[in-house]
């Protein structure tokens, strides 16, 4: 009996033991994991501490600020020179006598002693002789260059000023004879206007001496003294947007309507104002246009001057005689 008892026995703790060996063997591989975690983890605070967080328990590394920018000192300038010279003026200059005169005066004024009014007469000496000098180079430039010449635009001498205005006159009598080919006169009246009746006897004799048609029309549809033939208002004066009687209106057909008086005007004025409107409105032929502008023979133009800038005097002066050439032949302006 007591062997199979003992062989029994000896079983049942081979047995035990083995059991043991299993469950200590699961207990190490499963505290395995946990010691990996603990070392990783270590540091910071466990995931059951950070549940708040839920699924955003993840954080970026908080990044580190960028260093700041070094200094750098610019080079200080060497001692004794400034970073740009002002250029010195040449004293006796005119923007030297321009910068000390007025001080050299208040000096004299307030301090009237011998050196201070000494030194603004001299300097007024040396302004007056810089003057002289500038101006007796002028005439002589001037009387060199037939450009510079007014003279030679626009006579001074008086026995050649009649002559001038001969030629103008001419022009302006050509002028008025042309335009009253191309168009008429319109005169609009009033019977109890006191200024009608003159203005009438104005045109009438501008008419007469160049030739031009007229028409009078009256406002009121009434007749004046000195006008036998007249036409009722029906609408003219409105559309020409006309305010006050007398007024002359230079037509030309076929719808062309320019408003050269309102009022009463003397002949002269009326003629002149007459030839400005042809003038402006380009009803005059070339050659015509030019005798009546006898004041701009060799007068440079809009677009000469636009044209001809440049930084160089030499270039510029060179420009403008190249310009200016040929336009005092015929007595006009031959700017192309």
């Amino acid at each position: 009996m007591k062997a199979p008892f003992k062989r029994l026995s000896r079983m049942r703790t081979r047995k035990g033991l083995s059991k043991a060996i299993s469950v200590l063997a699961l207990f190490s591989i499963a505290a395995l994991p946990s010691a990996v975690s603990a070392d990783t983890d270590s540091g910071s605070p466990r995931f059951i501490e950070r549940k708040a967080e839920g699924w955003f328990f993840y954080k970026d590394p908080k990044e580190t600020p960028p260093a700041p920018p070094l200094m750098q000192r610019e080079p200080k300038p060497p001692a004794g020179k400034t970073a740009a010279e002002e250029p010195k003026i040449q004293p006796f200059s005119v923007s030297w006598l321009r910068e000390n005169m007025p001080k050299l005066l208040d000096a004299a004024i307030d301090d009237p002693s011998k050196e201070n009014v000494e030194a603004y007469l001299y300097a007024q000496r040396v302004a007056m002789d810089k003057s002289q000098r500038y101006a007796e180079m002028t005439t002589r430039v001037v009387a060199a260059d037939p450009f510079l010449d007014e003279n030679n635009r626009v006579p001074i001498a008086t026995y050649t000023k009649p002559f001038f205005l001969r030629n103008a006159q001419a022009g302006v009598t050509e002028a008025l004879k042309h335009v009253a080919t191309v168009g008429g006169l319109w005169v609009f009246f009033d019977s109890k206007c006191e200024f009608c009746r003159p203005q009438v006897n104005t045109v009438q004799k501008l008419a007469k001496e160049y030739g031009f048609v007229t028409k009078f029309i009256s406002m009121d549809g009434k007749p004046l003294p000195n006008v036998t033939e007249f036409e009722k208002n029906t609408g003219q004066a409105s559309i020409l947007n006309l305010r006050i009687t007398p007024t002359t209106v230079l037509v030309v057909p076929p719808n062309n309507y320019y408003i050269v008086s309102q009022g009463m005007m003397a002949q002269d004025q009326l003629a002149e104002r007459i030839i400005i409107a042809a003038d402006s409105n380009n009803l005059l032929p070339k050659d015509i246009a030019q005798k009546i502008n006898t004041y701009d023979r060799g007068v440079l133009t809009n677009e000469d001057t636009q044209k001809g800038a440049s930084d160089d005097p030499k270039q510029w002066v060179k420009y403008l005689k190249d310009k200016l050439e040929g336009r005092y032949e015929g007595g006009s302006n031959n700017a192309e």
